[in-house]
């Protein structure tokens, strides 16, 4: 049996684990764990968190689109939409930009000319939509994405990545330029697989450009409780340091909640449009542990991060 196939078996459910493990396993929660910050301050510019996922449908976009509406509360942000074949984080700010990343590409304007104010304080960086060779940049185009992005940061105090989902190199570049990553999942088997897939070529991806970066925090979104999160979370865990030799740390449970449709159907974040839902505080709880690791991070820029690896050269 290969160790792919192993680490399918554990993450599909079929081994049981004792009930001395799983106490072992939850005596820290996600709350406990999104306030503890490392010792050193950061040293200055933007903070950066990519927001990715293995797979399409697991809420990415939702909480990228939350989680820089609340960081607007705390300091200048900006909201960069990765997905940049199929784009849609402009849908949940409800703005129609006026110019993308399509048009940066295409040399028709400097990318200071896409960013686009929206009204919770959120300013956006718009991928285009429908443009399938957005999809697969050529290495000078990324590095032109990065340029520009470079130029840009020292203005902000936050840079929200919204990642496409899935495993190309473009997606873990954006990923690995960051300070940080979220990577989301759900208690879906296959949404689990592909979660510890994109774990798999993001550590890959990384040494084989020889650059250290931090493996991503696991958010488990629609969850239908806390044990069922910690359950995901630990069988993730467990693959990742058998088959990885890593670790991953549990950072939020964000629950199954029905605001999160109603905020789409209203072209909105969960937390503007809904801030009292259940799902709007959890999301709360993720940005507070969000922020305190970025303020505590030094870091340089994303931006610089990003010109680099798309010619696959470490900073």
């Amino acid at each position: 049996m290969t160790r792919w196939d192993q680490a399918r078996q554990l993450l599909g459910f079929r081994a049981r684990e004792s009930t001395r493990v799983r106490e072992k396993s939850s005596r820290a929660g996600p709350v406990r764990e999104a306030v503890r910050t490392p010792a050193e301050p950061r040293s200055s510019g933007a903070g950066s968190i990519c927001v990715v996922s293995g797979k399409g449908g697991t809420g990415k976009s939702s909480v990228s689109a939350s989680l820089a509406a609340l960081l607007a509360r705390r300091g200048r942000t900006l909201l960069l939409d990765a997905d940049l074949g199929c784009a849609n984080a402009h849908i949940l700010q409800d703005v129609h930009p006026e110019h993308t990343f399509a048009d940066v590409i295409a040399g028709r304007v400097e990318m200071e000319s896409i960013v686009t104010p929206c009204a919770n304080g959120v300013e956006l960086l718009a991928g285009g939509s429908g443009f399938a060779s957005l999809a697969g940049l050529k290495a000078f185009e990324l590095e032109m994405i990065g340029r520009g992005l470079q130029r840009l940061e020292p203005s902000y105090d936050h840079l929200v990545v919204d990642s496409a989902a899935g495993l190309s190199r473009q997606t873990v570049a954006f990923a690995s330029a960051c300070d940080a990553s979220l990577l989301i999942t759900t208690p879906d088997v296959t949404a689990m697989t592909d979660a510890y897939a994109f774990l798999k070529v993001f550590v890959r991806q990384c040494a084989a450009q020889g650059i250290a970066r931090p493996m991503p925090y696991l958010v488990v979104n629609r969850a239908q409780s806390e044990e069922e999160a910690k359950q995901v979370a630990r069988r993730l865990q467990n693959v990742v340091s058998k088959f990885l030799g890593a670790r991953i740390e549990l950072l939020a449970v964000l629950p199954d909640d029905r605001a999160a449709l109603r905020a789409i159907q209203r072209r909105s974040a969960v937390v503007d449009s809904e801030p009292e839902s259940e799902l709007s505080r959890a999301i709360v709880t993720l940005s507070c542990g969000v922020a305190a690791r970025l303020a505590h991070t030094e870091t340089q820029a994303a931006g610089a991060r990003l010109a680099m690896a798309a010619h696959g050269r470490s900073c």
